[in-house]
C-alpha cells in the first residue's frame, strides 16, 4: 500500500513511499492518484521509495517491474524517476534501454543517493 506522498515544490520533486506487498493494481491506483500532481510538469523529479515494500507477485513469479507500469501510464514522460528498493536480483534497465521508457530511470539502494541523483542537473 502507499504509505505517503510528499511534495517538495522548490526541488520539483514528488516522493511516494510504499510499504508491504504491492501488486500491479496498487501501483496503478497510486499512479492515478499522483497523475494530477505532475500533470503541469512543475514536478518532474519522482522518487519512488519501495525500501519497505515488496512486489506481489514476486518479479521472478511474473510480476511487472514498476518502471514498466510507469511507462504504460505515459504520464511520466520527460521525468527523472529514482527507484529506491531493498537489494534484490532484478536488473533495472540501463543506458539505451531507458530511452524506450520515455523518462530517465535509475535504481538505488539508499534514499540519499536517489535524492542526490534527482537534484543533479
Amino acid at each position: 500500500m502507499i504509505r505517503d506522498i510528499r511534495i517538495f515544490p522548490e526541488a520539483r520533486r514528488l516522493e511516494m513511499k510504499f510499504v508491504g506487498g504491492i501488486g500491479v493494481q496498487d501501483r496503478l491506483d497510486t499512479l492515478a492518484l499522483v497523475a494530477p500532481l505532475i500533470a503541469n510538469r512543475t514536478l518532474d523529479r519522482i522518487l519512488i521509495n519501495f525500501s519497505a515494500a515488496w512486489h506481489e507477485p514476486p518479479l521472478d513469479k511474473g510480476g511487472v517491474p514498476f518502471e514498466e507500469t510507469l511507462r504504460q501510464t505515459g504520464e511520466y514522460a520527460g521525468c527523472r524517476v529514482a527507484f529506491v528498493s531493498r537489494p534484490h536480483p532484478y536488473a533495472a534497465p540501463k543506458g539505451d534501454d531507458t530511452t524506450a521508457l520515455g523518462f530517465e530511470f535509475q535504481c538505488f539502494s539508499g534514499l540519499h543517493a536517489a535524492q542526490a541523483w534527482l537534484e543533479a542537473p
